[in-house]
């Protein structure tokens, strides 16, 4: 079963971030499940397009959940190195 590569401008993406898009309204836009829409999000981080603090003062987050985030995109960064 081979799954199919979908490319998308993150140029694109960051200016509906950036304008108000909700995580619905960005899976409905690129049809993403949650899951996918959450590997986006670590792309954009890891390729340095948003800082994490960035996405999360999109949400009502608390400071632990941010900090959590960031020990993540961390220990994610290290895997790939």
């Amino acid at each position: 079963m081979t799954k199919e590569k979908r490319t998308l401008s993150a140029k694109e993406v960051l200016e509906d971030l950036r304008s108000g898009f909700d995580d619905q309204m960005l899976m409905e836009k690129y049809s993403l499940t949650y899951r996918q829409l959450q590997r986006l999000f670590r792309k954009l981080i890891i390729g340095g397009f948003v800082s994490p603090l960035e996405l999360a003062q999109r949400l009502c987050v608390t400071q632990s959940q941010v900090t959590e985030v960031i020990d993540q995109v961390k220990k994610m960064v290290d895997e790939l190195e």
